[in-house]
């Protein structure tokens, strides 16, 4: 295709598509990059100042009876691991989530599905399962603030 001039046209000639390519300076063809690489295959290292910790649904170091408490009240694998922790029809349910490696963008992602939906971080993935229910039994609605004094709270999640 050429849009050089006031309307887009099919080129049918190589020669004239190679030439088309290289006055626009490949710039079709340059190859996506992540923001974030990963270093040395450490999967934590894309973790360790997302953007994610900024929210305020977000509790680090919590365990899972931690979790299920505070649940409860309005898990954790070990280091690194995260678990989405939410409530529906009474019963409280913990979604591991998932770090994986997309063979396509050579990226670390995050998944509640094993990979079926993916989402370059976890400020993504809370916000998809905000408008979607996906593999949950529900939508994510309300979100629970852990103070620092210990105190928690129930906040509605925004509408978006």
């Amino acid at each position: 295709m050429d849009f050089t001039g006031p309307v887009g046209r099919i080129v049918d000639d190589p020669q004239e598509a190679r030439a088309i390519a290289v006055a626009e300076g490949y710039s079709w063809k340059k190859r996506w990059r992540p923001a974030v690489r990963m270093q040395n295959g450490n999967s934590a290292h894309a973790l360790e100042n997302g953007i994610h910790m900024l929210q305020p649904w977000f509790h680090s170091g919590m365990s899972r009876d931690q979790a299920s408490e505070l649940v409860n009240r309005h898990g954790s694998d070990g280091p690194g691991a995260f678990v989405l922790t939410c409530k529906a029809l009474g019963k409280i349910l913990h979604v591991p989530i998932s770090p994986l490696i997309d063979p396509v963008r050579e990226a670390h992602v995050y998944s509640l599905d094993s990979g079926v939906t993916k989402f370059y971080d976890l400020l993504q993935l809370v916000e998809f399962y905000q408008l979607n229910a996906g593999c949950l039994p529900t939508r994510l609605t309300h979100y629970v603030v852990h103070t620092s004094d210990g105190t928690s709270g129930n906040r509605l999640a925004p509408a978006n």
